[in-house]
């Protein structure tokens, strides 16, 4: 905005400088202007410099402070313009400047336009408005002007009035845009509003994300308003070397202003084509624009083109006037704005009061001590916010108001700017229950960050620790009250764990100054699933063992009941089992349920499981067992099976036994044959011994039970009843395996009846209970599908052989796996696959080989199993 109403100054400037309302010597000569300091070395992002002039504005009202004419907001009746060309060194200002005013009030018959007299640009000058001026353009010459070339180019025509007033409008934008794109400074924020202004001016709708980079919003505005720039890349060169631009966002804004052979051929541009219609054969009128230097000096640049022969140049560079009351300024809420930061801070302000409200000047935070410290103001149109620049302003946290001068008339906005410090975070944690929450996989979680202050927070990722490869992805947070509005204690992040392991991470937090704030949680498993609930508990037994079932039943911590002390023993592999031993502090009565709080690691609050520990009467209960597999298994077996023919050794967890009671064993169908085994009785094929009140070690021999069979055990007191069944394991038949040879048979195996396809071997497998072998491999997922039954082998016992073929093993250490009838994984084995052949060598001599006469390979000693 600043660059707008630069070029608003020097249009002005011009333009007045071309005037002559007065005749007198003084007019001729401004001793105040007549030396002002060379400015910088300015170069223009588009065209060409076409000269620096000091411009400045003085008032009755305003004593002896002169005003920038870029900051002007009145030029009334009585004030006086005073200009002086800029120059370094021994520069020469070639040409005249003339000045084109548009009354704000005309009366009848009253023209249009008043226009000056040429004057020669390298002099200074003074004028004194006779009346208020709503609109003034500058015309600049540097081979000279005719003042009635001027006013027949600025003709009396109300079309051409709208074209110009158009035309000083779209020049402010621009100015805006391109000091905002030439600012190494300027925020997101800032850059967004000028781009959106400048598109608007041009009759563009363009949806800018403002969080995105300057660049990227101004890459999407050019490729909007002109499809040829929608590859523009305003970091490569050569991109921008196609658009006939330099690699300059600033650079690209300026020429689409001046309207390039890529840029627009709109707006301002066709105002100039409407005026060169009108102009004299031997004049061509192109657009400038302004850029504002230290204190009141504005350099002007315009298109430095080649003209053709006989023509002379004149810049015309057009700004508004508003003439608008002093600004009543309301801050509206999000008043709270960081230290250090630029923020925006909305406001409430009438027509036309907000849209020149840039022209605002020397903007001041004041406290309750009316101290005042300079600030930098800047208007977001878009926002309909003010820009409080806050990083080179010395201010400590406080209540302030904001206050300003429009012209020389002081101002207050109404109501107070709280600044305050941004956090670290270091104190905020997900609150306890929100942290109970978060289990993996379970989907969208809403949980809740306190102990610190968020309204500063613009933006939360998360990120997983120990994960080298991992990269922060963007959440969804809501603030209660919103960004900058006071301070908010909490906030809420929503956590998608849909594809979250459990482990550690954390949450990014940033705020305006762009650091992220790492707050650590994590992810928890899913919590433990019980099998076998309730707990039972005998009256009158003060101690008392339980094997509790269920998965990953390792996250207990402890569990609670009252009236009882639960002691948790360590976790089964797997996590699937868990001791407990249970001790009743007084004697309820039977049939009393009793509720338990388990307590979980990485968790605040238990869980409740109502009715999970229940006391029992006398009915005597078979509550858990606990199996001891066979030593030396060549096959693996699953926790719930158990080999026939073998010897099942349990410890049984009883309720209610007596020294008569009997323990019934029987296959669940009824098939097979059924056993009854009384306490301390031991036989050659069964032992039933009582070793502790409540515990039964039992050894049963299995051979005589079928394969299949659910065995189910039932403790009978006689008369005092008999217990629910308990299935006790799952009798399988399991293949005994002899031996796994190679044979070296390059032949179809016998059994399948496949070829000998390139990288597998015939293999021969011995044992027993073959049949019930249906694939083997060597891993647990890949299986070859045994296509025929066993070979009986000769001798005694009913010794079997499969011949096989597989492919080779994937190193020298693989083993076996094999599937059972049914199984849907393969079984791991202790058989190791044999040693293969080593390859054949080649003959020695040249001639072929014989095709009547094969080499023999021997083959190597088979692998025996054990």
């Amino acid at each position: 905005m600043l660059l707008r109403a630069a070029s608003i100054g020097l249009l002005v400037c011009r333009l007045l400088g071309a005037q002559s309302m007065s005749s007198s010597a003084s007019d001729q000569a401004n001793p105040a202007a007549a030396a002002p300091e060379a400015p910088p070395i300015v170069s223009c992002p588009a065209g060409g410099p076409l000269g620096a002039v000091d411009l400045r504005v003085r008032s009755p009202n305003g004593g002896d402070q002169p005003l920038p004419f870029r900051t002007i907001n009145h030029l009334s009746e009585g004030d006086t313009l005073v200009y002086a060309p800029i120059l370094r060194g021994k520069e020469k200002r070639p040409g005249e400047i003339a000045l084109v005013l548009v009354p704000a009030k005309r009366e009848r018959g009253q023209d249009l336009l008043e226009v000056t007299d040429p004057k020669p640009a390298d002099k200074p000058q003074v004028w004194k408005m006779t009346e208020t001026v709503s609109l003034a353009a500058f015309v600049y010459g540097p081979q000279g002007l005719s003042r009635k070339k001027v006013r027949s180019f600025l003709s009396q025509d109300e079309v051409l009035m709208a074209q110009l007033a158009d035309y000083a409008d779209k020049t402010a934008q621009a100015e805006a845009l391109v000091a905002a794109l030439s600012n190494s400074e300027s925020s997101s924020a800032s850059v967004n509003a000028a781009l959106t202004g400048f598109a608007s001016q041009y009759g563009f709708a363009v949806q800018i994300d403002r969080n995105a980079p300057p660049a990227v919003q101004a890459q999407t505005l050019f490729a909007t308003m002109n499809p040829q720039l929608a590859t523009y890349n305003p970091l490569a060169s050569s991109t921008a070397a196609r658009a006939g631009q330099t690699a300059s966002l600033a650079t690209t804004a300026a020429a689409l202003f001046f309207g390039s052979p890529v840029g627009l051929a709109a707006g301002g541009t066709a105002m100039l084509l409407d005026l060169r219609s009108i102009a004299f054969p031997d004049t061509e009128f192109r657009a400038s624009f302004a850029q504002p230097l230290p204190q009141s000096g504005v350099n002007l640049c315009g298109q430095q083109a080649p003209t053709p022969p006989h023509t002379r140049v004149a810049y015309l560079w057009a700004s508004r006037i508003p003439n608008a009351p002093t600004p009543a300024i309301r801050i509206a809420d999000a008043d709270f704005i960081p230290l250090t930061q630029k923020s925006p801070v909305p406001v409430d302000v009438p027509e036309p009061e907000w849209k020149y409200l840039q022209r605002a000047r020397n903007w001041t935070l004041v406290n309750d001590k009316q101290q005042k410290t300079p600030v930098t103001v800047l208007k977001l149109g878009n926002q309909r916010a003010l820009e409080v620049d806050l990083t080179k302003a010395n201010l400590a946290p406080g209540d302030y108001h904001l206050t300003g001068y429009w012209d020389w008339t002081p101002f207050e906005a109404a109501g107070e700017v709280h600044v305050l410090t941004l956090e670290d975070f270091k104190s905020a944690k997900l609150e306890p229950a929100s942290q109970d929450q978060l289990l993996a996989k379970a989907g969208k979680i809403p949980v809740t960050l306190a102990g610190s202050d968020f309204e500063f927070t613009t933006k939360v990722e998360l990120r997983k620790l120990g994960d080298e490869f991992a990269t922060a992805e963007p959440v969804r947070f809501l603030l209660p009250k919103g960004l900058r509005e006071g301070p908010q204690e909490h906030m809420d992040v929503q956590i998608d764990t849909h594809d979250l392991d459990p482990g550690e991470y954390q949450l990014l937090i940033s705020q305006q100054d762009g650091k992220s704030h790492p707050v650590d949680f994590k992810v928890l498993r899913n919590p433990p699933k019980f099998d076998n609930l309730p707990i039972l508990a005998n009256q009158g037994v003060a101690t008392q063992h339980y094997v509790l079932k269920g998965e990953r039943l390792a996250l207990l911590a402890r569990l609670e009941a009252p009236g009882a002390i639960l002691d948790l023993g360590p976790p089964a592999a797997g996590e699937s089992e868990r001791n407990i031993t249970v001790q009743l502090r007084s004697s309820p009565q039977p049939g009393t349920a009793l509720p338990i709080k388990a307590y979980l690691e990485d968790r605040s609050e238990p869980l409740t499981f109502p009715d999970a520990l229940q006391i029992t009467g006398p009915l005597p209960v078979i509550a858990s067992s606990k199996l001891s597999l066979p030593t030396g298994m060549v096959i693996a077996i699953q926790p719930d099976e158990f080999p026939a023919g073998y010897t099942l050794t349990a410890m049984l967890d009883v309720k209610n036994i007596e020294r008569k009671s009997v323990l019934r064993l029987a296959c669940a169908d009824d098939v097979g044959q059924a056993a009854s085994l009384h306490v301390g009785e031991q036989t050659g094929a069964s032992n039933l011994q009582q070793l502790s009140q409540d515990q039964l070690f039992l050894a049963f021999d299995t051979g005589a039970l079928p394969a299949g069979c659910s065995l189910e055990g039932v403790i009978d007191n006689g008369r005092d009843g008999t217990s629910q069944p308990f299935t006790l394991a799952n009798i399988i038949r399991v293949p005994q395996i002899d031996s796994f040879t190679l044979t070296g048979d390059s032949a179809p195996s016998t059994v399948t009846g496949d070829a000998a396809p390139s990288g597998s071997h015939a293999y021969l497998l011995t044992g027993q209970n073959l049949e019930m072998i249906e694939k083997v491999g060597w891993d647990q997922t890949n299986g070859v599908e045994i296509g025929g039954l066993p070979t009986p082998l000769p001798g005694p016992g009913q010794k079997q052989c499969l011949s096989l073929r597989l492919p080779d093993p994937p190193n020298a250490q693989a083993v076996l796996y094999v599937w059972l009838r049914g199984d849907k994984q393969g079984r791991v084995t202790t058989v190791k696959a044999p040693p293969l052949p080593a390859p054949a060598t080649p003959p020695a001599s040249n001639a072929p080989p014989s095709t009547n006469n094969p080499p023999v390979v021997k083959s190597p000693p088979g692998s025996r199993v054990g």
